[in-house]
């Protein structure tokens, strides 16, 4: 029974350190969609990019902008905005480029 709590207490604590900070706050499950830039340009493509964070010990993606603009073949950038989304123990953020 030890073993069982020192596991799930040892998973909360490394949890929170994959939890997204963002300006509304640090929360245990949170998604949000925060723009970055928008231009007058218009466009019907989107690419996304992406990083994970599992457990605040494994953090992988490239979640450029230029990685978003070559995933949806966009060479004029309309808009780019920031998805996080984060779930206790895991947390993503991506990059959501629009344009032509």
């Amino acid at each position: 029974m030890k073993k069982v709590f020192l596991f799930a207490s040892a998973a909360l604590l490394l949890g929170a350190c994959a939890t997204p900070s963002t300006e509304v706050g640090i929360a245990l499950f949170s998604q949000t969609t925060q723009p970055l830039m928008v231009t007058n340009a218009t466009g019907p493509k989107t690419g996304r990019a992406c990083a994970t964070n599992v457990f605040g010990l494994l953090i992988s993606g490239d979640m450029s902008v230029e990685a978003a603009k070559k995933n949806g073949h966009i060479t004029q950038v309309a808009s780019v905005d920031k998805e996080i989304r984060g779930y206790a123990v895991f947390a993503e953020v991506c990059t959501v480029v629009t344009g032509r």
